[in-house]
């Protein structure tokens, strides 16, 4: 059992997840870097490729989209969690999605480039890799079952749950276009009205 510990909390996140090596995790650590960003700040804009992912050690990022000519959020990122725009990490193509911060954050990140160099490198690396993607897949197909099959009331316990402490941090409005609902109906909920 490896017992190596690290302080990037990416590397430790990953590491929890399916055992690194002492080696790994030091090339693992070399192609990660760390940023302080302001709210407000885009970590990728529309209609740009995505060439990095990232994690928010602490903060809150939102991942949206926009329809009819509306912002629709996908997704977010809250203390500890990752974001990005994975198809276009995939495809290569511009993303038709934005990540902006909603807080001051702590962000650690890398290149998909070196990522795919380091897990070529490090089979651990790439072990882990996949079975965050595995997680990934079922989260989205939990959240896609869930929009169709459960009440907003319970989608909303259910953002509660997945993102600790976001309905005090957030506005409402994003919550509200997360869960396909309006800002009324999850007023309502938050008043017990529901």
């Amino acid at each position: 059992m490896n017992t190596t510990k690290s302080s990037n909390p990416i590397v430790a996140f990953l590491n929890h997840i399916s055992p690194l090596s002492p080696k790994t995790i030091a090339d693992f650590e070399s192609i990660i870097e760390y940023r302080t960003y302001s709210k407000g700040k885009e970590l990728l804009a529309f209609n740009k490729q995505a060439t990095h992912m990232y994690f928010v050690a602490k903060g809150l990022a939102r991942v949206y989209y926009k329809r009819a000519g509306k912002e629709v959020s996908d997704y977010f990122a809250i203390d500890g969690q990752f974001v990005g725009a994975v198809p276009s990490v995939f495809n290569g193509l511009p993303s038709k999605k934005a990540i902006h911060l909603l807080e001051d954050a702590q962000v650690y990140f890398f290149s998909i480039e070196d990522f795919e160099k380091c897990c070529a490198k490090h089979h651990d690396l790439e072990t882990a890799a996949r079975k965050v993607a595995y997680y990934g897949l079922v989260e989205e197909q939990e959240r896609i079952e869930s929009m169709r099959f459960n009440s907003v009331a319970q989608r909303y316990e259910e953002l509660e749950r997945k993102y600790p402490g976001i309905t005090n941090r957030c506005p409402l409005k994003y919550i509200a276009t997360y869960l396909g609902t309006s800002q009324v109906s999850i007023s309502r909920i938050r008043g017990g009205n529901q």
